[in-house]
């Protein structure tokens, strides 16, 4: 299975994170999961790779040209893949991947996160993500997202979409048992979706 991870690529958070990052990659090197990632090698991000390959895990890394030219490049990967944009990386890691898992990040994890809560909520593929909140990190987006709901910006099925799990082995159980259900339409049609 292609596990996408979207995580933080910064050194200065807090060791809590490094750890959730490290755990992570140990679960998913020992399934001998493929990591589907940013292909940084700083931060929660460097941890992470590194775990899934000491535990025989395969690391694919996508890296944007923008990442490359600032030499931050996991230079363990199995495979890497290099795109002109960050727009490009993130619909390869999308297309490339089964499932995926958001640890806690910065901005560009939070973009990557909503762009593919959009995409669910398009019917643009049907792939299942979970945050895993560690210290209660995703607590803020979970009260945004109610909020959304309660003003009626989303429907309440929507909501279901963002499913938290306290610790990457939460995550990954609730993905071992997704299945995928059917959403309403966002505008209340009946149109046929473009899946990935």
């Amino acid at each position: 299975m292609n596990v996408c991870v979207y995580c933080s690529s910064s050194d200065r958070v807090d060791s809590v994170y490094f750890e959730t990052a490290r755990r992570l990659g140990k679960l998913l090197g020992e399934r001998k999961n493929t990591l589907v990632y940013g292909g940084a090698n700083v931060g929660p991000m460097l941890e992470l790779a590194n775990a899934v390959k000491e535990s025989g895990g395969r690391v694919v890394s996508v890296i944007p040209k923008i990442v490359e030219e600032k030499g931050l490049v996991y230079t363990r990967s199995d495979e890497r893949v290099i795109t002109t944009t960050l727009q490009e990386r993130r619909i390869t890691m999308i297309k490339g991947s089964d499932v995926f898992i958001a640890l806690p990040g910065g901005f560009g994890t939070l973009e990557e996160v909503t762009e593919n809560l959009t995409m669910r909520q398009l019917g643009v593929h049907q792939k299942p993500l979970v945050l895993v909140n560690t210290r209660g990190f995703w607590d803020g987006l979970a009260s945004f997202v109610r909020q959304l709901r309660l003003e009626r910006f989303i429907l309440p099925e929507h909501e279901s979409l963002v499913h938290m799990a306290a610790t990457p082995e939460e995550a990954l159980e609730y993905l071992d048992h997704f299945v995928p259900g059917p959403l309403p339409d966002k505008w209340g049609l009946d149109q046929q979706k473009t899946r990935l």
